[in-house]
């Protein structure tokens, strides 16, 4: 070794963990402000729509068990393609200019990363999650994310004119939606043609409703000279094209799903209600900021109508099989008893609960009284 030089010592596993921690959290500070209020709805609404069975896809018995397994692989594309999006919209000059004013909490701006190694993420992310799509049948959506997300932040459509922003955007949710949802369904099923319009009534609703987000960030938008909707319409007007829609969805998306009762318009109307009066009524940044999130509800409980219309999903023979997978699984039968009272006791309070929503009959004689539950002999 050449003198007055010196090696630099090789990192220990403990060093490696924490660079490795610290890389990961990175990372989900890019997507941290869309985490749970896209991210998070996207895969319920894939959750809810599997298991919504006939109702929008080709699968008439769907499996709870093996829906809820495909949760890790769809939230991971989800995420991921997330991750591919945010990183392109923040990595400019001028987007950390404007994350310093609306969101100095995200990587570049904190100083976490610089633009440039945003760049090479971005380059190592592209064609992995491509891969990764390719390998689980979705690789069109991605394909069609990647040339949408070109377009929203490197030609920088989004700050053309408010309507291709929320264009873009009810487009982007359409893709995230169909993506995640073939995903949960499984490459053995499909959508139906109801399923695909259901799509597009998600695209409907961001389309008219999504714009809700540029209200908190209207400073930032004007310094960037972003024509966004509350930038183009003004303060009042933009609440009002936000509280309309809402109301107008909280009635249509439950009349899109005949067999519902009066109890799924009671909540969406009654969520509905909250975010247009909040939109119309509180009008600072940290009230803006909590009806964006409460928005984000009112489109999940939107998203798990199709999970209501099918009564099958909560017939009692679903909870008994899969109890009985379960069981199996953790012990073998050995303490089979005791895992049989605490289940029969939980499906009955399951039974009762959806008796008192009034959604569902239950019994042979659909009396709404508790049916008689057996399992492995433990009889209630």
């Amino acid at each position: 070794m050449p003198s007055g030089t010196t090696s630099k010592p090789f990192p220990t596993p403990l060093s490696l963990l924490r660079i490795l921690s610290s890389f990961a959290h990175t990372l989900y500070l890019f997507t941290h402000n869309d985490f749970l209020t896209f991210a998070l709805p996207t895969l319920l609404f894939a959750l809810f729509g599997a298991l919504s069975g006939p109702i929008l896809t080709t699968n008439t018995t769907p499996s709870l068990l093996a829906i809820l397994s495909r949760i890790p692989q769809t939230l991971l594309l989800i995420w991921s393609n997330l991750l591919i999006f945010d990183i392109s919209n923040q990595r400019s000059p001028i987007a950390v200019e404007e994350d310093k004013i609306n969101k100095p909490h995200r990587p570049i701006p904190a100083g976490r990363i610089t633009c440039a190694g945003a760049d090479s993420v971005l380059m190592a992310a592209v064609p992995a999650v491509l891969a990764l799509s390719c390998v689980w049948g979705v690789w069109q959506e991605t394909l069609t994310l990647l040339l949408f997300t070109y377009m929203y932040n490197d030609l920088c459509l989004s700050d053309y004119h408010w309507t291709t922003r929320n264009s873009l955007i009810a487009i982007g949710y359409a893709l995230y939606s169909s993506l995640a949802l073939r995903i949960m369904v499984g490459s053995e099923c499909t959508l139906t043609s109801k399923g695909w319009v259901w799509i597009g009534v998600v695209f409907a609703i961001m389309l008219f409703t999504q714009h809700i987000c540029d209200i908190k960030d209207a400073p930032g938008d004007k310094l960037r000279g972003r024509q966004s909707a509350p930038v183009v319409l003004g303060d009042d007007m933009v609440r009002c094209s936000v509280a309309i829609p809402v109301m107008l969805c909280s009635v249509l998306c439950p009349a899109f799903f005949s067999t519902l009762g009066p109890v799924s318009y009671v909540l969406t109307l009654s969520l509905g209600s909250v975010v247009a009066l909040r939109t119309l009524l509180y009008r600072s940044l940290d009230a803006d900021k909590l009806t964006w999130k409460l928005w984000a509800l009112w489109t999940t409980v939107i998203f798990a109508l199709p999970l209501a219309a099918n009564a099958q999903v909560f017939d009692t023979q679903v909870f008994v099989n899969v109890w009985t997978s379960l069981q199996s699984s953790l012990c073998g039968g050995d303490c089979a008893s005791s895992l049989n009272i605490a289940a029969v006791s939980s499906v009955a309070l399951i039974v009762e609960g959806r008796r008192i929503l009034g959604g569902v009959e239950v019994g042979d004689a659909g009396n709404q009284s508790i049916p008689m539950i057996v399992i492995e002999g433990v009889t209630v």
